[in-house]
């Protein structure tokens, strides 16, 4: 059972001994040499300087975990290089017919191409974020969070309608941007991913009502262009934040950021209060109660005292 750590059928039995055993010479241990040399490179065993010196099993329950984590180390570094080999592979010189340029995707790949995208990506990735959706909307995509993490910034414009109209996604999407992602609300017309591998995903048919052949793009050029649209796009976006100001006591509340949020997106009452799940005549009662804290006759200048409070903001 210890293979995935790098151990074979031999030096896990010796291991498996010594992990029950008392501390043990040298001399009897000597034809199992090999493994115990193995044992000790893995920092599973040690030499303790006794009289005679004897090999003792450093305790399991740290050990063994920390040769775990290094094994996620080095298979993270493996998964990070292959897509390096990847990407020079699709943008060698060498490879320029068309079929090299862009692979179509189908089925299980396209889920599979989209963590192979996200991986190649260096310093950014920028995207339109549009149904339908192959999975839930409101799940957290854990690879995005451990890209954020290795430095690597995300930038979305969520479609106001696809994106934004199902219940919880606000707050999946409010807890995305405090794990680091730079949100906009917009309306775009597909689902969109560039990266700086260059690489991008476009869907087949953006008509469909799901998914089922997509397009991955190598090309430079192609990529290139799909990026400067995207900045059409992002400049006209609405931003999506808002933040929990200054000291605690003028601190939005969970709803008051949650009705901010929609406002900036333009939505209208009646959306606000489906979105919600509330009646329009609760959602003006919220607003107005808002606009009463932030001391403001319209919603207008309801907003401009929220920048100032550091409820809202700019980011990107």
């Amino acid at each position: 059972m210890l293979e995935p750590l790098g151990l074979n059928r031999q030096e896990q039995d010796l291991y498996e001994e010594l992990v029950s055993s008392r501390p043990v010479l040298a001399t009897e241990l000597a034809d199992r040499s090999a493994a115990l040399a193995r044992l000790i490179e893995l920092d599973l065993v040690t030499l303790v300087d006794t009289n005679p010196p004897r090999y003792v099993v450093l305790p399991p329950d740290t050990a063994l975990d920390q040769l775990a984590r290094r094994r996620e180390r080095e298979l993270a570094d493996a998964r990070r290089k292959m897509v390096e080999l990847t990407v020079r592979f699709h943008g060698s010189t060498t490879r320029r017919e068309p079929a090299d340029l862009v692979e179509v995707l189908q089925g299980e790949q396209i889920a599979q191409s989209m963590s192979r995208l996200l991986l190649g990506a260096r310093h950014e990735v920028c995207g339109w974020d549009a149904p339908p959706y192959r999975d839930d909307p409101n799940q957290v995509n854990q690879l995005e969070i451990d890209q954020l993490k290795r430095g690597v910034a995300f930038r979305v414009i969520y479609d106001r309608r696809g994106s934004m109209d199902r219940p919880g996604r606000l707050a999946a999407l409010i807890q995305g941007i405090a794990d680091g992602e730079q949100a906009r609300v917009g309306d775009v017309p597909m689902k969109l991913i560039v990266t700086d591998a260059p690489m991008a995903f476009v869907p087949y048919d953006v008509h469909a009502s799901r998914h089922q052949t997509a397009l991955l793009i190598h090309d430079p050029v192609l990529v290139s262009g799909l990026a400067a649209l995207f900045e059409l796009y992002w400049r006209k976006a609405v931003p999506l934040a808002t933040y929990d100001g200054g000291p605690s006591a003028d601190r939005p509340t969970a709803s008051e950021r949650e009705l901010l949020a929609l406002l900036m997106s333009g939505f209208t009452d009646n959306e606000m209060a489906v979105h919600l799940g509330l009646g329009e005549r609760t959602i003006r009662k919220h607003i107005d109660g808002m606009r009463h804290r932030l001391d403001a006759d319209t919603r207008f200048q309801a907003g401009y005292q929220a920048v100032l409070r550091g409820w809202l903001g700019h980011r990107g």
